[in-house]
């Protein structure tokens, strides 16, 4: 047809989705629950879907009544509605994406495969189903589904793009997720020497270093190679400071409890719930999304250093055990959970005081001048346990 002829309304417009409408409709009336069993399994098999389905049809027809402007107009031949499709949208990830940071993680897991279905070539849809199998501990079915993200993520590149693009442009990004994942999961399951492999690939391929770092580190931690450890952890004190909780545990193992008193203080003024739980010991339900954070990455840790922390001696117990008991410690560690409190509350007004409060017990140069004041634990006796390896 010449496209003066051409019924671009109808054809282009909405004959494909009246077509999905029939059928879907057909499908939904024939499996009745009443009539038949079989029936009653199949909608109990896809529930989760069809709510899903439900609440997105509720919201399609809340949004329906639009006033057309440059934003939304689409041109007479109906270009833009004929070319969208192939990409999930932002907003729809996000709503599934919703699910999985709520801990509805089988609802989660059934919204993604169905995303995955309904749009081929949706990669980060296999990157969240290994983040809904990790969190169920489920170790090996994550590192299957990382390691499909990392495959299917690698045919997305374009056919020329330099190391330092990588990251930037988006179509790297689902590659790189799950490279990161793998080295995540991999030190998880105890398979070390596949994450440092991941974590080469991270360094090397994608100048992603400073992922790379933080896994070597937890590896060496996990393995035994102490100094590697100290290394790579005080490298990302800078911008990560839970890896100074690392550095500290590193330095104890070398024998330098004098200088991992400043690490550790660091670690755990920036994160007070974070150390406390690495130290075995028992924290309140977290109260407010500042507390949350520091509660996941004490979780994170304690996942990410299972083999060390699951062998730690008594001297680092004893050691680091004494500096949250110290009086003055104690108190340090209360004022950064009030002052973080009291930044909030003083945000709207763009009042300074808390935040400036907050900025200076979270630096490392406050954290080296307090451990001046606790030289007398570096007496305390270093571990004699066996490396593991």
């Amino acid at each position: 047809m010449l496209p003066d002829l051409y019924e671009y309304r109808s054809e282009r417009l909405g004959k494909q989705f009246r077509e999905s409408l029939f059928s879907f409709t057909r499908q939904l009336i024939l499996t009745d629950p009443q009539d038949l069993m079989p029936s009653a399994h199949v909608i109990q098999a896809h529930r989760h879907e069809l709510e899903y389905v439900a609440d997105l049809i509720r919201w399609r027809l809340e949004l329906r009544e639009q006033k057309e402007s440059e934003w939304n107009a689409d041109n007479r031949f109906y270009w833009c509605f004929a070319l969208q499709g192939r990409q999930v949208p932002p907003d729809t990830e996000e709503h599934a994406a919703a699910f999985y940071e709520r801990g509805e993680y089988e609802r989660a897991e059934a919204v993604f495969r169905l995303l995955i279905e309904s749009f081929p070539g949706y990669v980060e849809g296999y990157n969240y189903l290994g983040l809904i199998a990790l969190e169920q501990r489920k170790l090996d079915e994550a590192i299957a589904q990382f390691q499909k993200t990392a495959r299917l993520g690698r045919e997305l590149f374009p056919a020329h793009i330099s190391k330092k693009r990588y990251w930037s442009d988006h179509s790297t990004r689902p590659y790189i997720r799950g490279l990161r994942n793998l080295a995540l999961t991999f030190n998880q399951a105890g398979r070390f020497e596949e994450a440092l492999l991941m974590c080469d690939h991270l360094e090397k391929e994608c100048a992603d270093d400073i992922t790379a770092l933080w896994h070597r580190a937890t590896v060496y931690l996990n393995t035994g190679k102490w100094g590697e450890a100290a290394e790579c952890a005080q490298r990302l004190t800078g911008l990560y400071p839970d890896a100074s909780l690392m550095a500290a545990f590193a330095l104890f193992e070398l024998g330098r409890g004098e200088e991992a008193l400043g690490p550790f203080l660091h670690g755990a003024l920036n994160h007070p719930r974070a150390a406390r739980l690495l130290l075995g010991k028992r924290t309140p339900a977290p109260t407010s999304h500042d507390e949350a954070q520091d509660h996941n990455a004490g979780v994170s840790l304690l996942r990410a250093l299972h083999a060390y922390l699951g062998s730690r001696s008594r001297a680092l117990k004893r050691f680091f055990g004494a500096v949250v008991r110290d009086p003055g410690v104690v108190k340090l560690l209360d004022e950064v959970v009030a002052v973080v409190r009291r930044r909030n509350e003083q945000h709207p007004t763009g009042e300074r005081e808390a935040f400036d409060r907050m900025m200076l017990l979270r630096s490392r140069e406050f954290a080296n001048a307090e451990a001046g004041k606790l030289q007398d634990l570096v007496n305390a006796p270093r571990s004699t346990r066996a490396v593991v390896h």
